[in-house]
């Protein structure tokens, strides 16, 4: 399996764009642990922007054997990477932007441009123009990359590409910051550099993210009544997925459930009996797993849930849900209507929980200008992003949802999918605090 590894010396924006792209990569490196990896397990190694010298050139060997024995190393905005590299020859130059304010003036204009005939493949994802912004330093021409991003009037490279190095190494170097920025939430042009820099590299290594490994589902029988115990038509919605469900009592829960990768709760279940399970069920989401709480919650039997709220049911547009957020594909195949089963708004929900912290909603239930959150998607907070998800959603049973159209009754099984496909992906800012 290819991977790509991600370093930083901890600041916040670099830590802030990992959880961003965290989907696209398989490693978080913190720079002083770099001697206690083997760099070679991974084919590309990222070191983010603005990682501090005296960090990284500690382990200038390491970094550079890791070119020599065939790796890709990509270098965003270091200073002294001059003095890093072994592996090419590059001299930095104190280049600078002559008017960072460009950008705010009518006939504003920025000194970079990319090179005529520049055929690569960086291209085929990255518009040049979410290139320009200041960067710090460049490159003499001297070097035997290939130049991406140049300044004009002199011989200067902002963005260089060293492929095919002694050994089947490659080095990307660039003096421009987009994780700083955009872990800043400053400058959105680097936030959409990013959203193509990492479709390319996860290319070019020819790497595919989408594609879904095997997948368990524990259906969990806590309710007594058959139709809801054991959906009759659940199963065949997961035909061609990679996945499959099977269903479990409670009393007790199995071992087996616990080595499932998602495990789905009903909503008529003995919240009692739940809360005896709470730190068995924490400790699965911290280690990864993924839950999905089908609960109007009378008792908050896990630590960040809230209890259940209902909205006004007059007039009755409040009880219609409405999809605010979906980075996860959740409801993709969803109508408009989905919410009402044979018609009756109100049947999927009737009301929200407060948004415990880390959380994101999804969908809205209330006045127009309400927007309570009827679902929402937390998850365990990790340094890595490493930690489980767990998809909340404040109503009736949604194993029914929708009940028509092209694809009937399959919202469960579009979220189990959807948790499989970005597992990876962090729920924004959910790693900030960092919990036992």
């Amino acid at each position: 399996m290819k991977k790509i590894a991600y370093v930083t010396t901890g600041t916040s924006a670099q830590l802030i764009s990992y959880w961003d792209y965290a989907h696209y990569m398989d490693q978080l490196i913190y720079a002083d642990d770099l001697p206690n990896f083997n760099l070679e397990e991974f084919d590309a190694v990222i070191l983010s922007c603005h990682c501090q010298s005296d960090r990284i050139l500690p382990h200038k060997k390491q970094l550079n054997n890791y070119v020599k024995n065939g790796g890709f190393l990509l270098i965003f905005a270091l200073n002294h990477v001059d003095q890093l590299l072994d592996v090419v020859n590059i001299e930095c130059v104190n280049s600078k932007i002559k008017d960072w304010l460009w950008w705010t003036k009518p006939d504003g204009k920025i000194e970079l441009f990319v090179p005529e005939n520049t055929n690569h493949s960086f291209f085929e994802y990255v518009k040049p123009e979410h290139l320009r912004w200041h960067w710090h330093g460049a490159f003499k021409g001297n070097h035997k990359g290939t130049t991406l991003l140049a300044v004009e009037d002199t011989d200067e490279s902002v963005i260089v590409d060293f492929k095919d190095l002694e050994g089947g190494g490659r080095v990307f170097i660039t003096t421009l910051d987009p994780h700083s920025h955009n872990g800043q939430r400053f400058m959105p042009v680097t936030t959409k550099l990013l959203q193509e820099f990492y479709p390319w590299i996860n290319n070019e290594l020819g790497i595919d993210r989408n594609n879904i490994k095997p997948f368990k589902v524990a259906y969990l029988q806590t309710t007594g009544i058959d139709s809801e115990n054991t959906p009759p038509f659940l199963s065949n919605t997961f035909k061609g997925t990679n996945g499959q469900i099977d269903y479990f009592g409670v009393r007790p829960i199995p071992d087996e459930v616990w080595e499932c990768d998602i495990i789905y709760i009903p909503s008529i279940c003995d919240q009692i009996l739940m809360q005896q399970y709470s730190d068995k069920i924490m400790d699965y989401v911290k280690n990864g797993g993924q839950l999905i709480l089908n609960i109007e919650v009378a008792i908050c039997w896990l630590p960040f849930l809230k209890p259940f709220r209902t909205v006004p049911p007059v007039p009755y547009t409040n009880l219609k849900v409405k999809v605010e957020n979906d980075p996860f594909e959740f409801f993709k195949n969803m109508p408009d209507d989905f919410d009402g089963w044979s018609g009756i708004v109100g049947q999927y929900s009737r009301g929200f929980t407060e948004l415990p912290d880390y959380a994101l909603g999804l969908t809205s239930i209330g006045a127009e200008n309400a927007k309570y959150s009827s679902d929402y998607i937390w998850q365990y907070p990790s340094l890595d992003g490493s930690g489980g998800k767990v998809f909340v959603h404040n109503g009736d049973n949604m194993v029914r949802y929708p009940d028509h159209g092209e694809h009937k009754e399959c919202l469960v099984r579009d979220i189990c999918v959807g948790l499989m496909k970005y597992r990876k992906a962090v729920v924004p800012f959910a790693g900030v605090q960092v919990q036992g």
